[in-house]
């Protein structure tokens, strides 16, 4: 039997294994064919995240900090929300032009286990189990929440912990044991302490829940004096990640996370009777992944069979009431906002919404089970279970199309759901009235099970075939090259790049960005896209003209020498043609290209340039301003230049500027609060502007060099009307600003980067009050000393360093230290010990109480 029982869980693993696997092969995705999964976050984050995660581990990186993280940031944000599951060790065992191909496997071994995981919550909870209880763990495994974002691989872990942390919080209630309830909760927060703290709450609801099913005159008082061992084991595991936890809130309380909208605390529902069209198949796929309704999929036969449980006469009413009370705890999770909010950090999702309906999908199919067994005993399943599931599936299809068409993936789906309704009732009766043993009860079985197999599979089909596949070939091709491009470039400091790749000619479908370029390729970048974005330093760049989408992301998308030589970037990787830059070298389609501009990390600057505030949608005036800090002149670097501007066509709303420039150098534009997705079209002497990258905002444009008396004609056809005088046109004087870099060379400082954690280099001071200001975001975590001695860093330019120097010449130092980190540290080892003696404290009480009975 036991050998039976293990074959069994065997197989819970190996049916949702076979069944992705097939979809694999059906939508031709590498390994099976040339596709990959490098869509949406996928492929401008997760990608990327995880190869600097086998970078960090195969180059033995012994650092809290890393510069290919934007401009620079602590890593510990990142990781403990993208890069913490065990999983993730199998990117070790590819190269990294294959990892598109590891994230395929890594999805598929963690739908497999969360079917395997189910299937043994099922047998320890039941022990009842058979081929049959198949059907209920792959219906866990492949549910709504993995169909609608599974892509998003880094929140299935949860899955597999929740039937554990269900199965522990048992264990703890009905035996006193906590061990398997802490490691779970424990695991829980540690792999993602986002969906972690999703399951905290999950526990407090499902041990009331245990509480009163256990207790005779249940009470609040009761439930708090019976719950002492569950309140204290919850608070030890949770603190027990403190060494994880703590670094990771010091960074996301910086980030715009900490927004607060009053609308996300109202306690209104947030959707109709469209509700319950999602208990019917193929309603989501990839194009409505940002916004749907709660995706609570899990077969239709469990739906079938949880509606029966509240219809069968052998289960106590109680049990029913008990059961509702956990229905309805959960599904207030994502009905009513407030709740809805407060399950999801105290923050509205951007994007993803509901992501905690995989407890409902849980508890739907736990007490489907439940109606399973008690069938199995002999009972009929009840006429009224299809024919309720019918008419609330309809009023939901109903709902669905007058309120949200846009949800309407095919109206073929209702149907075919509404069919097999029927059909699983027809078939599950007939097996239930056939003789134990009979071959044709076993046949209708067999039946059954590739029946659910087949819904559950097409429905994951469903949300995968829209997906805009990539190209594994041409991804392999472009990152070898890329690597190649970029090994090219030798220098031994700290330096930074700015690299642009074709999206269609790397393996991309869709457009991609290359926000985390400088995190996949592994060199010091400056765009980024996560959700630990630092909020002060992305303000800072995107008052210097970077382009800033949303609160994730800032990227470099045009060229500013002004930029380059504040945040020391010497270099420009693409495939664009550049006739006003050095060009050091080509290969392949790449052109590496030199901004002498560039003269190091960092470098001293008078005591007032501490006081420049940079101001918000101005960044010519920024620049201006720092520049001016740095060297004041009687003349602006940045010359205005003279213009005449003429609106062709109302309908059209087509603009001509005349401009006339007034200096040699480089024309930048800038065109505050325009939606540039309105912009049609855009030309400087008949040439189009556009770039490489999708913009949906304005930045700061360089529409290249220009001699002093050119005359420059820009064109803009734009389908909403526009403010011609807001347009901001200069160029930067290209003697002066050579000037300054001059002069600044020979105050510089190259900065070298250690995989310890450690910058250093040396700088000669020759005049009093002076600050060696750092392209380094500014951070108290670092501990820096000049000639030995620990030396105060101040906030300059938004959110860059600079360091107080007198007269003298100086040895300088930083190391980045994550107190949070320690002190978590020193909070975890205690908290482990403090669980240790709980632990003994339990079995000493257990002992007590035995020799009392």
């Amino acid at each position: 039997m036991k050998k039976n029982k293990t074959g069994l869980l065997i197989g819970s693993f190996l049916v949702p294994f076979f069944i992705v696997i097939i979809l694999w092969a059906i939508l031709g995705v590498a390994p099976f064919g040339d596709n990959n999964l490098l869509a949406s976050d996928l492929g401008s984050q997760y990608l990327p995240f995880l190869s600097n995660f086998k970078r960090f581990v195969e180059e033995g990186t012994l650092t809290f900090y890393s510069f290919t993280n934007g401009i620079g940031d602590t890593i510990f944000p990142l990781s403990s929300y993208y890069l913490l599951s065990p999983f993730n060790i199998l990117a070790l065992f590819f190269s990294y032009e294959t990892l598109p191909i590891a994230i395929v496997w890594i999805i598929t071994l963690k739908i497999s286990c969360i079917g395997g995981s189910m299937f043994y919550y099922l047998k320890k909870t039941y022990t009842e189990v058979s081929a049959f209880t198949w059907i209920f763990s792959t219906a866990f495994s492949l549910c709504g929440f993995v169909a609608a974002y599974s892509i998003n691989f880094m929140w299935l872990d949860i899955l597999i912990l929740l039937p554990l942390l269900a199965l522990g919080l048992q264990k703890l209630w009905y035996e006193k044991k906590v061990t398997l309830y802490a490691a779970i909760l424990f695991l829980s927060i540690f792999t993602n302490y986002y969906m972690g703290y999703m399951v905290c709450i999950f526990a407090v609801g499902y041990s009331i829940y245990l509480y009163i099913k256990q207790s005779a005159a249940p009470s609040i008082k009761g439930f708090i004096q019976e719950g002492k061992v569950f309140f204290i084991s919850s608070i030890l595991s949770g603190i027990s990640t403190s060494f994880i936890l703590l670094p990771a809130l010091e960074g996301m309380l910086q980030t715009k996370k900490t927004d607060f909208n009053i609308l996300t605390f109202l306690p209104y529902p947030k959707f109709g009777p469209s509700f319950f069209s999602q208990f019917g198949i193929g309603t989501v796929d990839f194009d409505l992944r940002l916004s749907h309704l709660p995706t609570v999929f899990s077969g239709i036969l469990i739906v079938l069979l949880f509606l029966s449980y509240f219809l069968l006469t052998s289960i106590p009413k109680k049990e029913k009431q008990l059961t509702l009370f956990l229905v309805l705890f959960v599904f207030a999770s994502f009905w009513i906002e407030l709740i809805n909010t407060i399950w999801h950090m105290f923050q509205a999702p951007a994007g993803f919404p509901y992501r905690n309906t995989f407890v409902f999908s849980f508890i739907l199919i736990k007490f489907a089970y439940e109606a399973f067994l008690r069938l199995n005993d002999g009972e009929r399943l009840p006429l009224k279970a299809p024919s309720i599931y019918t008419a609330v599936l309809l009023a939901g299809y109903l709902f669905l199309g007058v309120f949200y068409k846009d949800y309407v993936l095919s109206y073929s789906y209702a149907v075919i759901s509404l069919l097999l309704i029927w059909l699983y009732y027809y078939l599950f009766n007939h097996r239930q009235n056939s003789e134990k043993g009979n071959s044709r009860k076993n046949y209708l079985g067999v039946l059954l099970c590739l029946l659910v197999f087949a819904e559950l599979g097409g429905n994951y089909w469903i949300s995968l075939k829209a997906i805009p596949f990539g190209n594994q070939s041409d991804f392999q091709d472009s990152y070898k090259e890329q690597e190649k491009v970029l090994a090219s470039i030798e220098d031994n400091n700290l330096f930074r790049i700015k690299q642009t790749v074709n999206s269609k000619d790397a393996g991309y479908a869709e457009k991609n960005n290359g926000y985390n370029n400088s995190i996949l390729y592994g060199y010091a970048g400056i765009s980024s896209y996560t959700s630990t974005l630092h909020s002060e330093t992305q303000d800072t760049l995107n008052a210097l003209g970077l382009y800033q989408k949303n609160d994730r992301r800032i990227g470099y998308v045009d060229d500013s020498q002004v930029v380059n030589f504040l945040l020391n970037i010497p270099y420009q990787v693409t495939p664009a043609e550049n006739s006003f830059r050095e060009k050091i070298s080509t290969e392949g389609s790449t052109n590496i290209y030199k901004n002498n501009e560039a003269i190091g990390l960092g470098f001293l600057v008078p005591e007032d340039f501490s006081s420049v505030r940079l101001a918000a949608n101005q960044p010519i005036a920024n620049q201006e301003e720092l520049l001016q800090a740095i060297k004041p002149t009687n003349e602006n670097y940045f010359k205005t230049t003279v213009k005449n501007t003429e609106q062709l066509a109302d309908e059209k709303k087509e603009y001509q500027l005349n401009v006339t420039a007034t200096a040699d150098g480089e024309l930048y534009f800038h065109l505050p609060k325009v939606t540039w997705s309105s912009i049609e079209s855009f030309t400087v002497n008949g040439q189009t502007i556009k770039q490489e990258v999708y913009i949906h905002t304005n930045q700061l444009f360089n529409l290249g060099y220009f001699e002093k008396g050119d005359a420059v004609q820009l064109a803009i056809t734009s389908k909403k009307e526009l403010n011609p005088s807001g347009i901001e046109l200069a160029t930067l004087d290209q003697e002066a600003f050579d000037s300054i870099v001059s002069s600044q060379n020979r105050k510089s400082i190259d900065l070298r980067w250690t995989k310890k954690g450690e910058l250093f280099g040396n700088i000669s001071v020759k005049q009093e009050k002076q600050l060696l200001y750092l392209s380094v975001p500014y951070d108290e975590n670092w501990l820096i000393k000049a000639n030995g001695e620990k030396v105060e860093q101040i906030k300059v330019a938004g959110n860059m360093m600079a360091i107080p120097l007198k007269e003298g010449t100086y040895s300088i130092a930083l190391v980045y230290q994550s107190i949070s980190f320690y002190t978590g540290g020193l909070i975890t080892l205690s908290t482990l010990v403090g669980f240790l003696i709980f632990k003994y404290w339990l079995r000493v009480k257990k002992r007590r109480d035995m020799q009392k009975c």
